[in-house]
């Protein structure tokens, strides 16, 4: 099976559960992995400004490291522009069959989740989104083990 998993990170605990998830999917089911890291609000003609930098430069590391834990094949991409446009223009230039986003409870003890970045996605492109809930507990190396070596790799 080939296709394409986009997942929108971000340096939060809800990035890192749609990394993860996205990971255990892309393991599972045989799917490439690309990771994107959104700089938002900068300006156009401010991309070359110290501040930019130091806002890519940090997405950069971010993306590393959730890329190492991610597993070999893991792709990265940096790029510019409001959240939702830019997810919605990577998901298209790389052919994804999903996209994957983090989500936060939506109130104390709530089992609703809030996305905002979910919504604006599903009106800006026709890709399913899917929404990753909060970390609650590690997952499970030995359910990953198993489906991989179920699936003969």
């Amino acid at each position: 099976m080939g296709g394409t998993i986009v997942c929108g990170v971000s340096e939060t605990p809800a990035g890192r559960a749609a990394a993860d998830l996205a990971s255990a999917l892309g393991a599972r089911l045989g799917l490439r992995l690309v990771l994107v890291s959104v700089v938002d609000g900068v300006p156009a003609g401010a991309r070359d400004s110290l501040t930019a930098r130091q806002r890519q430069s940090g997405a950069e590391r971010a993306l590393a490291e959730l890329a190492r834990s991610s597993g070999d094949g893991t792709e990265t991409r940096v790029v510019h522009g409001e959240r939702a446009e830019a997810l919605a223009q990577v998901a298209a230039e790389e052919g994804a069959d999903v996209i994957v986003v983090g989500s936060r409870p939506a109130g104390l003890g709530s089992r609703s989740l809030r996305s905002t970045l979910a919504r604006r996605l599903e009106a800006l492109t026709p890709v399913p989104v899917l929404v990753a809930p909060p970390s609650t507990r590690k997952r499970s190396e030995r359910r990953l083990a198993v489906a991989v070596e179920a699936n003969g790799r």
